[in-house]
């Protein structure tokens, strides 16, 4: 009865611990201030409303974020996709909006 608590107690810690190890996850305030920075200069721009993390890819841990972008006077969303070490890159963006 002890070994079989024992055993799983040392799992349960085996488990977590190989989770911890295999790469943190970039957090949904970093990943919204890489896209931010990352649409920013691809649209030559400026942010005209707060960045939102959409979606979160289980298995990969990637996460999808939309950021609004006004460039010259046109209003843009900007799709991008942050990896765990927060860096974004472009999905698909709008077409400009007056």
């Amino acid at each position: 009865m002890i070994l079989k608590l024992l055993v799983k107690t040392c799992l349960a810690a085996l488990l977590l611990h190989a989770y911890a190890v295999s790469g943190a996850e970039c957090s949904d305030r970093d990943s919204m201030e890489a896209s931010d920075k990352y649409s920013e200069a691809l649209m030559n721009g400026e942010v005209f409303k707060r960045a939102k993390v959409l979606k979160r890819h289980h298995p990969s841990k990637r996460k999808e974020v939309a950021s609004h972008i006004k460039a010259g006077d046109l209003y843009y969303t900007v799709y991008t996709l942050v990896s765990n070490e927060c860096s974004a890159h472009m999905i698909k963006r709008t077409q400009g909006k007056y």
